[in-house]
């Protein structure tokens, strides 16, 4: 079987909106995730295909770039595709368009199968390998490399993980540690400006009862970029390292 691209139709809920009516990052994160569990069913190997098998999909890694955020009741259009793989990792694009399609933004991933009881990361299997990679567009360039680390930490704050931060993996979604991410930073960064690129990598997992210390800092040789971590306080492990961009805001 070849992979093949998806197409995932959605609209821009109030609950999904901040302060200006805009979609929110997290939000088009939670999006993209959806357009993937479509498009990896119509092949056989989305999550519920996994945890039969006693495995599951973790997203490892996601850059993603903004050109332009939805608005309430705006309707787009999510196409993702299988980008490449690389021993256990499997990359994945994602495209935004609006209804004219307006490209609004991209994504590139990076996706490892988890045994659940095991919690450990696995050689991906036969049954994922069979499926043939053919990117249904040009890929965009791998999210690889290092990022570079905090070097003086201006903000932090601590964010107990409670019930409804958890998700089917039962561990913190991915969408909470990107929250988290950005909440760490000061609301006149948050108000006045809107994050156009953010690289994150998801390092460890955090469970219900944890917390989670989150820190941030402005990188030191470029302007409306900014440096993250975020720290388990009960283990001490490194989960979350990002980096975010931020331009003048645009409403």
């Amino acid at each position: 079987m070849k992979s093949v691209t998806g197409q995932s139709a959605f609209t821009i809920r109030s609950t999904e909106t901040d302060q200006n009516g805009q979609a929110t990052l997290s939000a088009l994160v939670g999006y993209m995730q959806e357009a993937a569990w479509d498009n990896t069913a119509t092949m056989g190997i989305s999550m519920y295909e996994l945890l039969e098998r006693g495995l599951t999909w973790v997203l490892q890694r996601i850059r993603i770039e903004m050109f332009r955020y939805p608005r309430h009741r705006e309707k787009i259009t999510v196409e993702t595709w299988a980008s490449g793989r690389e021993r256990v990792f499997l990359h994945r694009d994602f495209r935004v368009y609006s209804a004219d399609r307006e490209l609004l933004g991209q994504a590139t991933s990076v996706w490892l199968v988890m045994d659940v009881v095991k919690r450990q990361m696995v050689s991906v299997p036969d049954f994922i390998t069979a499926v043939e990679v053919v990117p249904g567009a040009e890929p965009l360039p791998f999210a690889k490399g290092k990022l570079p680390q905090i070097e003086k930490p201006l903000y932090e704050q601590h964010m107990p993980v409670r019930w409804h931060d958890i998700d089917l993996n039962r561990h913190v979604t991915n969408t909470r540690y990107l929250q988290w991410v950005l909440e760490t930073l000061p609301t006149e960064v948050l108000e006045k400006q809107q994050l156009s690129e953010i690289d994150i990598i998801f390092k460890a997992e955090s469970t219900l009862g944890d917390t989670v210390t989150a820190s941030a800092g402005p990188a030191e040789e470029e302007a409306g970029t900014f440096l993250h971590k975020l720290i388990s306080l009960a283990s001490g492990k490194e989960l979350v390292q990002a980096e975010t961009k931020f331009r003048s805001l645009r409403i």
